[in-house]
């Protein structure tokens, strides 16, 4: 009996890692549809708004412990790279690229994560590693090379930026999900900048918001409830009942489902190439993450 709730665990596990994974590997992709109609800081603030509220809702009836005050300026720090800066930055630079182009750029970002997690808190990483990151960054500039015809655009160092903001936010959240938990943290970072988010909302409101296309709206509402909300849910969940290795390995589906999600969203066509080195970038992100 013991053996069979065990496996159930696993199970539930890795499907609520693998749901986390299909809400973030759709971001890019929606961000493209609303940038048809609406500007990057205008989607960055309005998806924080919306998973802001869904977080406080969340606190008020699942009685969340508050913040101690050593923990309010990581719980900051943290959002500011993950609520403003990845969406932002992200945001600039698919106004330029197709999704498709982002989700290779934006592939190595588990291997950003975890150099900067060596870098920010001395943690050691063997050479292995450090050779996956190197070829793994020399893949995505080959990649970024071949598709502007020789030469990287500003669309590229703005995605990443992106990976740097979004890797940079995750060591921090991180560290502090080790004495609590991970929708614990997601849900205080969105409370405690949602006074910046709502008021820059109101400052860059759009001209006749309710008249834009359904699509555009419906990809904002989106963007909000699943990338920025119920996504972290479901993967910090995941990785805390089947364990950070184990289920971590699930993210390395990320750019695969993405790359569909942009044909099944927005009707992109993925070339050959592209599935290539998606490949190429996805092997050196498993090898990089073992050696780590």
């Amino acid at each position: 009996m013991l053996n069979v709730l065990k496996k159930h665990r696993v199970i539930y596990a890795y499907l609520l890692g693998f749901l986390g994974v299909l809400c973030f590997a759709a971001t890019l992709p929606l961000t493209t549809i609303a940038l048809n109609d609406f500007s990057p800081i205008f989607i960055t603030v309005i998806r924080a708004v919306i998973a802001g509220v869904a977080a406080c809702v969340w606190v008020v009836f699942s009685s969340l412990s508050k913040p101690r005050r050593d923990e309010i300026k990581p719980l900051v720090v943290s959002g500011l790279g993950l609520v403003f800066g990845f969406p932002l930055a992200m945001g600039i630079g698919l106004q330029s690229v197709p999704s498709y182009h982002g989700a290779v750029v934006l592939g190595i970002l588990p291997l950003v994560t975890a150099g900067l997690s060596v870098i920010v808190y001395g943690y050691r990483a063997r050479l292995g590693f450090w050779i996956c990151a190197v070829v793994g960054t020399s893949l995505v500039i080959m990649f970024t090379l071949r598709e502007q015809d020789g030469s990287m655009s500003w669309a590229d160092l703005w995605l990443v930026l992106a990976a740097l903001m979004a890797s940079f936010g995750y060591v921090i959240a991180g560290n502090l999900a080790k004495q609590r938990p991970g929708p614990w943290v997601i849900c205080w970072s969105l409370i405690l900048l949602s006074p910046i988010s709502v008021m820059a909302t109101v400052v860059v409101w759009p001209d006749f918001f309710w008249v834009r296309p359904d699509s555009s709206l419906m990809a904002l509402l989106a963007l909000g409830l699943f990338s920025m909300f119920f996504g972290f849910f479901a993967w910090n969940t995941g990785l805390a009942l089947g364990g950070i290795a184990e289920v971590g390995q699930v993210q390395l589906l990320q750019l695969f489902l993405t790359l569909i999600w942009g044909s099944i969203l927005i009707g992109e066509v993925v070339t050959i190439e592209v599935w290539f080195f998606a490949v190429l970038v996805a092997t050196t992100v498993y090898f990089g993450r073992r050696f780590a």
